[in-house]
């Protein structure tokens, strides 16, 4: 029983940085910036790579993004994807989920897919939004926040996360669409051979002409959406530091401790 699988992955800035906002205000400085897989995109991927191993068939690793996304592209080929596939959208700001899940959708339709994974939502916009959309556009159903996954002739068997720690056990015919929960199992390292191929590897690049669009904003719904500012968060207290040695700093916490009536005496 193969499966074609198709592993949406998106490119997000370094979250261990320091963001500066841009001078136009709606987004942040981009210049210096280091980008890095979005950590619920990972579980996606080697959740893909599993059911292939176990049942066989094809990983297509695609994504919606600048030149630069293709790093991105390799790492998921030396973890075990069989292909990868950029849409050359050059926007690295866009939020507009609607018009990134119908072009991703668009793509997706063009080629064998049993099963489309994506992570549960991505880690700089986290609307948890593009999958369910993906699912909409290529009129397959779907599941959210998906901690196990399990394959049969008939379909798929998929256990969901709920609040409180509940699960919810449905079943979906295939094709599907599932937006994958961190956790669900343990991304694996690269080895160097494999990274050492995948440098080799082709990256099949996607215009909007090959889907039927002269540009992306073909893709844009009836309503856009658009970040009117960005702002650091404001400051709601300051720290307060202790010098001298540590005895005099113990003494200092104490004190403040009783100021405060946190402790007595």
């Amino acid at each position: 029983m193969p499966l074609d699988v198709v592993v949406c992955l998106k490119q997000v800035p370094n979250p261990d940085l320091q963001f500066q906002v841009a001078a136009d205000g709606k987004d942040i400085r981009r210049d210096a910036l280091n980008y890095k897989t979005n950590g619920a995109d990972e579980y996606a991927l080697e959740e893909a790579v599993r059911l292939k191993e176990k049942f066989g068939g094809k990983v297509t690793a695609l994504t919606a993004g600048p030149k630069r996304a293709e790093q991105m592209l390799r790492e998921a080929m030396a973890k075990g994807a069989d292909a990868a596939v950029r849409l050359a959208f050059d926007d690295p700001a866009a939020v507009d989920d609607y018009q990134v899940a119908n072009m991703i959708a668009a793509a997706i339709a063009k080629r064998p897919h049993d099963l489309v994974l994506t992570g549960v939502q991505s880690d700089d916009y986290g609307y948890s939004a593009t999958g369910p959309l993906v699912a909409g556009f290529l009129k397959i159903p779907h599941a959210s926040v998906v901690t196990r996954v399990e394959v049969s002739e008939k379909g798929l068997k998929v256990w969901r996360e709920l609040e409180g720690g509940d699960q919810e056990v449905v079943s979906l015919a295939r094709p599907a669409l599932l937006t994958i929960q961190f956790g669900i199992n343990q991304p694996r390292y690269a080895p160097l051979p494999a990274i050492m191929k995948a440098s080799r590897q082709p990256i099949e690049e996607v215009k909007p002409t090959d889907l039927g669009q002269s540009t992306w904003d073909g893709f844009r719904g009836p309503y856009t959406l658009a970040v009117r500012k960005v702002s650091p968060p404001a400051a709601k207290g300051h720290a307060e530091m202790i010098p001298g040695n540590v005895a005099d700093q113990a003494k200092a916490v104490a004190q403040l401790l009783r100021e405060k009536g946190f402790v007595r005496g």
